[in-house]
Parts: C-alpha cells; sequence; structure tokens
C-alpha cells in the first residue's frame, strides 16, 4: 500500500478543535519525530518533512 505525505490525513476540524482545547497540533506530523530518544526513520521525516515546510521545525 503506497502512502501520499502530501494528501496527509490532516482534518482541519480536528486541527481545529485541538488548538481551540490547548492541545498542540502538529499538522501532518507524528509526535514521536520531536522526541529527542525517537529512531532513525521518524528523524529522517521530521529532517525532511522540516526542510519542506510540511511540518514545523520545533513544537
Amino acid at each position: 500500500m503506497r502512502t501520499n505525505v502530501a494528501a496527509g490525513s490532516v482534518s482541519a476540524p480536528a486541527t481545529e478543535y485541538g488548538r481551540s482545547h490547548g492541545i498542540t497540533v502538529i499538522d501532518g506530523g507524528c509526535p514521536l519525530m520531536y522526541d529527542p530518544a525517537a529512531d532513525l526513520g521518524h528523524k529522517v521525516m521530521r529532517c525532511v518533512l522540516s526542510c519542506t515546510g510540511k511540518v514545523p521545525k520545533t513544537v
């Protein structure tokens, strides 16, 4: 099964709900990408997606 990062699984209503309830929302990203002890795969995804502007560099 192929996934498309560009399409993503971001839901505008869900992100709005989360933010309005004080939750830090990472649009299009996985929280594990920001864990200092993350595995190499998550670190690479964070680097690539941060460089392309798909996710924030920091949360």
